[in-house]
């Protein structure tokens, strides 16, 4: 087991056993979780983002999950220094910590650090109201251009993510230079974090999937993100990147044609192509993670929870 002033971070696609693997640790180290996903913080935006059901919940001391309402913004320096709070809080106490999540840059931030870029609450709503003006994207898009040394090394994000693109203009008013000249890679963990990347075949995770997405539906994700729009959920600037929730609004708005079976094919690839996404950044984005491959269904889980036992120190 681990002991107080230790994190292990269960990491991996969605859908791969994370959640109740921690838990499960969780209950016989006596830790407490930390949620290490991007809409889990959200509130009202339960069954689409997979949190963890009340009963889990009460089970073993989770942080990060539903704390935000979802106007407000969240990022990875907002994650780190919450992280960074919750484990001090933990490990005062004795306890070990578990980070579990699939937000792979969170993650990142956390495990490996990097530089904490500044951020100023004025500026910030400024510009998301010029993002809001007639062509505001467009004015935006090429102030950074105008602002950097490299047009061409502007990242392909900038252009498809308006978040990244707020942040951009931010760091550059508030510095001079783009977020990805000024960020520090680093490739060694801090010594307190174990790492565990879970890593199943492709073809079982979409069948897992596929099996999760039918349940989510008949578990009320339809009215959630009719709620969560009501709410004005695609006005955010962060909690609107929620899988699915767009596509389920846009799908009933449209008459629902084809009937639930046609939404759930639809949210089902949507998050495979998500899931892909995330396989690749964990097997690359973590130097020193123990990877652990998953072939098959069959005792999964005991074998997952086998592996991460038989790498701890003693």
């Amino acid at each position: 087991m681990i002991h107080g002033g230790h994190c292990i971070a269960i990491l991996g696609p969605t859908c791969s056993w994370k959640s109740e693997i921690a838990l499960s640790l969780a209950e016989a180290w006596g830790a407490e979780i930390i949620s290490c996903d991007s809409m889990q913080i959200y509130r009202g935006l339960d069954i689409g983002s997979a949190k963890p059901a009340e009963q889990e919940l009460q089970r073993v001391k989770h942080h990060l999950i539903g704390c935000l309402e979802l106007q407000e913004r969240y990022d990875a320096n907002k994650f780190v220094q919450a992280a960074e709070a919750c484990l001090q809080q933990i490990w005062q106490q004795g306890k070990p910590a578990i980070l579990v999540g699939g937000t792979g840059l969170y993650a990142r931030a956390l495990i490996y650090g990097f530089q904490m870029l500044p951020s100023d609450l004025e500026l910030s709503q400024k510009l998301q109201a010029e993002l809001k003006m007639p062509e505001g994207q467009q004015k935006l898009q090429a102030f950074v251009e105008k602002s950097v040394r490299n047009p061409a090394g502007i990242p392909v994000e900038i252009y498809r993510n308006p978040r990244r693109l707020l942040r951009a203009c931010e760091v550059l008013q508030l510095t001079g230079k783009p977020p990805w000249e000024l960020a520090k890679k680093l490739d060694q963990p801090k010594a307190c974090y174990r790492q565990f990347c879970i890593l199943p075949e492709l073809s079982l995770l979409k069948e897992r999937i596929r099996r999760r997405t039918e349940k989510m539906l008949l578990s009320g994700w339809v009215e959630e993100a009719q709620r969560a729009a009501a709410a004005g959920l695609f006005s955010t600037l962060t909690a609107r990147q929620a899988l699915g929730y767009r596509e389920i609004v846009d799908f009933v708005a449209a008459g629902s044609p084809g009937g639930i079976s046609a939404l759930q094919e639809l949210l089902s690839n949507r998050t495979i192509q998500y899931a892909r996404r995330q396989l690749t950044w964990f097997k690359y984005q973590h130097p020193g993670a123990i990877a652990i491959p998953v072939e098959n269904e069959e005792r999964a889980t005991e074998n997952i929870m086998q592996e991460i036992k038989r790498n701890l120190p003693c």
